[in-house]
């Protein structure tokens, strides 16, 4: 009479634990990049706003305003639906402006520079908001 072992060994079931492990890894940073990609995504609905709020104070007044977050509904701005970023915009020399979002709480420390001196720039920290999620 011959014994029928059946099941797994030993080795088996951490080499399956392990590669499981490592999908996890890798599926949690993916998400976690492309949450953090989509919040920026918020930049591009307030940006445009703040862009034209400033043409339109130019036109009258002949300079761009200065403003902090709470002060950009005064000039226009929608800032209602705002929960990743808090936005400020202040004159540069030689007629220009430039727009800062600060990042809150799921990357603090982060930001997003639109500078506009006739041709626009783009300039990020780099780490928390990557380059390549801005436009060109």
């Amino acid at each position: 009479m011959t014994i029928r072992q059946e099941g797994f060994t030993l080795v088996e079931l951490l080499v399956v634990v392990n590669i499981v492990a490592i999908l996890a890894t890798v599926t949690t940073v993916i998400i976690s990049n492309y949450g953090s990609e989509s919040r920026c995504a918020e930049i591009y609905k307030i940006l445009p706003q703040v862009i034209r709020s400033q043409a339109f104070y130019y036109m009258k007044n002949h300079r761009y305003y200065k403003a902090d977050h709470n002060e950009l509904k005064s000039y226009g701005v929608d800032i209602s639906g705002t929960k990743y970023f808090t936005y400020s915009t202040f004159p540069n020399e030689f007629s220009s402006y430039a727009v800062r979002a600060e990042a809150t709480g799921w990357a603090s420390g982060g930001w997003v520079l639109y500078n506009y001196r006739g041709e626009p720039t783009w300039s990020c920290d780099g780490v928390l908001i990557k380059r390549d999620w801005l436009p060109e």
